[in-house]
């Protein structure tokens, strides 16, 4: 090389490490104030948009005559009805549930994916075959000036030997991409059943409800007929009549409401569940169960602190975060593989009469890629802290979720013995009111304080053991417990029931 050939080298070397250095540089200052000039832009485009005006349908198809003659005369599913208790009710909702099967799809593409990454250490094996015609332009021993056919066929093996943790690297973010996505399965099952729990629950509260209701209008409506006698008798005034009518009425209003709101419950929960929406819903659940609740706050924590998705999946992401970094830091180094191959050339086709063979060795290095290596690991670097900053903060909030849902369990308990004093007490309040206006001792408004008092207990009573039975199970999602006993889970979860027992 002459002295000329090496200034040029150096100088490209010079200009290569130069813009190198300008890649690496730091991003600019960050604002802290809107920029004007932006606003004025988007104004400006904003005046330049031509604005066309819009047929606005104002005719209510609602208020058509006729209007079932227009329609497309398409039978729907034929109304059926359905015995379900809350068991069937969770047990039909992750049958037919479309998150879970989702969610279950979604698990073989990420075990495809590690197939896929793990299969870059596997030697590739690659045939050619190729044909081309020439004609030289002079004559020699080889070539008589005429057109010539040639024949080519090739298998060639390349195995990377060595890649200093580069593909290690990547199927180890596949493999933990793969059990994240099992958890995600698990934990979809697990929405699912405290979804359909809270639906079962709520059908049921509104059907107690409606009933409160419903006595509520029977009760109105019998001390109308008493206040309305003793009008007739010439003992009580108009006005006893007209307010006990007003009373009824409202009363009437509520139950109306109160059976919209069951029916449109029944429908919440056949959707859940996936069955056809008019299908009639008879629950075997006539009645709120209260069952025990035994287990201590830190028992509960316990469980969630290690079996918890979110939080098993937030250490296989500090895992995947590591296995980044490690692929990223690879940059750095070389990576070695070995080849080999068998040939064939002819002028004949196909071409297989003359053959040949290689193998032979290869390291690649790059000693500098303008600082994309250095960049990545400072990103793999970043992305790590991350995770482990997300992973505490998980730990903290599932901490938190779970003490929140445990204490409000404890206070829906105390508020079902509270609000079953309150009923009883309403109850007999009510008969001495009805029982003294009938007498002639009591007013009129004593008694329908007293029926509003009683609908209000009631009312009172059933919400507070429907908030106690969604409570525990919004603990019990907390906590981390399966929704469906999958062959993995027999051993952590007979250890768990162990310790917690203890």
């Amino acid at each position: 090389m002459n002295k000329y050939t090496y200034r040029i080298l150096a100088a490209s070397i010079v200009m290569a490490l130069s813009f190198g250095v300008g890649a690496q540089a730091k991003g600019s200052d960050t604002r802290v104030t809107t920029d004007p000039s932006i606003t004025e832009k988007a104004l400006a485009a904003q005046m330049k948009q031509v604005s066309t005006d819009k047929n606005v349908n104002f005719n209510n198809m609602l208020m058509q005559k006729n209007l079932g003659d227009a329609l497309t005369d398409v039978a729907g599913p034929e109304a059926s009805s359905l015995d379900i208790d809350l068991r069937g009710a969770v047990a039909t909702a992750i049958k037919n549930n479309r998150d879970i099967t989702i969610a279950d799809l979604q698990r073989k593409e990420a075990e495809a994916d590690v197939s896929s990454a793990a299969a870059a250490k596997n030697p590739q094996l690659s045939d050619s075959w190729s044909f081309a015609r020439n004609k030289s332009g002079t004559t020699s021993a080889y070539s008589n000036g005429s057109p010539t056919n040639t024949y080519s066929n090739g298998l060639n093996v390349t195995w990377p030997v060595w890649t200093f943790g580069r593909l290690e690297g990547a199927i180890d973010e596949a493999r933990y991409a793969k059990n994240i996505s099992d958890l995600n399965y698990y934990m979809t099952e697990a929405d699912t059943k405290l979804s359909a729990v809270k639906a079962y629950y709520t059908y049921l509260e509104d059907i107690k409800l409606a009933e409160v209701q419903a006595m509520s209008v029977d009760d109105y409506a019998n001390h109308l007929k008493n206040v309305q006698q003793q009008f007739d008798a010439g003992i009580v005034a108009k006005l006893d009549v007209l307010t006990s009518n007003v009373s009824l009425a409202n009363a009437k209003q509520s139950k109306i409401a109160a059976d919209n709101a069951r029916d449109i419950a029944e429908a919440n929960l056949n959707n859940i569940m996936r069955i056809p929406m008019n299908t009639k819903l008879n629950p075997l659940d006539k009645d709120f169960p209260e069952p025990a609740f035994d287990i201590t706050m830190d028992q509960a924590i316990a469980m969630a602190q290690k079996y918890r998705w979110e939080l098993i999946q937030a250490d296989y992401q500090v895992k995947s975060a590591n296995a980044a970094l490690r692929a990223a830091k690879a940059g750095y180094a070389p990576t070695i593989s070995v080849n080999g191959g068998y040939n064939w050339q002819d002028t004949d086709f196909p071409g297989f009469q003359h053959k040949g063979w290689s193998t032979g060795a290869g390291l690649s290095w790059s000693l500098w890629d303008g600082g994309a290596t250095q960049a990545a690991v400072k990103k793999a670097n970043a992305a790590l802290k991350v995770a482990q900053e997300q992973l505490l903060q998980s730990r903290e909030s599932v901490e938190l979720e779970v003490r929140q849902d445990y204490l409000n369990i404890l206070s829906y308990k105390e508020q079902i013995r509270a609000t079953e004093a309150a009923v009883a007490e309403a109850e007999e309040a009510y008969k001495i009111a009805a029982v003294r206006y009938s007498s002639g001792v009591g007013i009129n408004l004593d008694v329908l304080d007293a029926e509003l008092q009683l609908n209000t207990a009631r009312t009172n009573y059933i919400t507070a053991l429907y908030n106690y039975n969604i409570g525990l199970a919004t603990l019990e999602h907390a906590m981390g417990i399966p929704a469906v006993i999958h062959p993995e889970f027999a051993s952590p979860l007979n250890k768990a029931v162990e310790e917690a027992g203890k």
